[in-house]
Parts: structure tokens; sequence; C-alpha cells
């Protein structure tokens, strides 16, 4: 994987920038899966860590989890409304529904949300702490943490559907 220029850090001016010189069609779904597992597993730490709930082991930590995947994602979406061709339209739409669906597995891990929950409750010293807070927890009960199992399956596939046909 290291060979694929979607997974290493970003250089340049500005805190670096895409390598889009680099890509090629054939290191986006590698790019994709491999940062996707990447975010699960930094998912997994947060909502499994067995001490309790702070701000900056929940609240703070989501926030730096997935850092990988935005940056790949964010390419494969300039991409996709730039220099989309009939090569890449057959992966777009071959990952669109995938992509939908890790969308939702954060607002879906009930551990997860817990921990952001009590994490959230903990005070921070900063507006933009509280603020994080706020928004964390906010923005996962509107992609339906607070949802049950079968509803939020439902979701999934909605989102799944929705995704395959916008594609």
């Amino acid at each position: 994987m290291s060979n694929n220029p979607l997974l290493r850090p970003w250089t340049g001016p500005h805190g670096g920038v895409p390598p889009f010189a680099d890509v090629k069609l054939e290191h986006f779904v590698p790019a994709l899966e491999a940062s996707m597992d990447e975010m699960r597993a930094e998912i997994a730490r947060i909502a499994d860590d067995p001490a309790p709930p702070t701000w900056e082991t929940t609240i703070g930590a989501y926030e730096d989890a997935g850092r990988a995947y935005n940056a790949v994602n964010s390419v494969f979406n300039v991409w996709a409304s730039t220099l989309n061709g009939p090569e890449f339209q057959a992966i777009e739409r071959d990952m669109a529904p995938k992509l939908a669906a890790f969308d939702d597995e954060p607002a879906q891990n009930d551990k997860l949300y817990a921990r952001i929950v009590a994490g959230a409750a903990a005070e921070h010293a900063s507006p933009e702490g509280k603020r994080l807070s706020w928004r964390t927890e906010t923005s996962l009960a509107r992609s339906g943490a607070k949802l049950d199992r079968a509803a939020k399956e439902r979701l999934t596939a909605i989102n799944q559907r929705l995704a395959s046909l916008f594609t």
C-alpha cells in the first residue's frame, strides 16, 4: 500500500496538497478500503476503551479519527466531480453504496455513541471544545444513533440505495 499515493501524507504548501498528478484509477478502491479499515480500528479503540470516558478520549479522539479516510475521500470526490469518465464511473457505482454504509457505521455503534454522550458531558474549558462536543453528539444523533436496531438497518439500506441511485 505504501506505493499508493492516496495513502501517503500530503506534502507541499499549506500543510500539504493532494497528489493529483500521481493518482491513477486503480489506486482508489484499495486506498478507500485501507483507510476505511484504519478508521474502523480508530473508532473501535474509542468505543472499546475500558477507561472512563473523558473529553480527550472520546470527543477529541473521535474528531481526530479518520484522517486518512477523509483525505482519500476528498480526492475521490474531487475526481468524481471533475475528472469523471466511464472508467471512474464504474468505480463510483461500485463504491457508492459501500461508502454510504461506512458513513453510517459511527452512528450505528451503540458503544461509541454512549461514550460520546459521556465524553460530551465532561466539561471542556474552551468554548470551541464545548461546541465540538455538542456538534459531535448532535451529528451522530441526527445520523440515527438513537434509533433502534431495525430502524438503523433500514436507514443504512435507504442510504445505500440513495447512493446507488445518485451515482
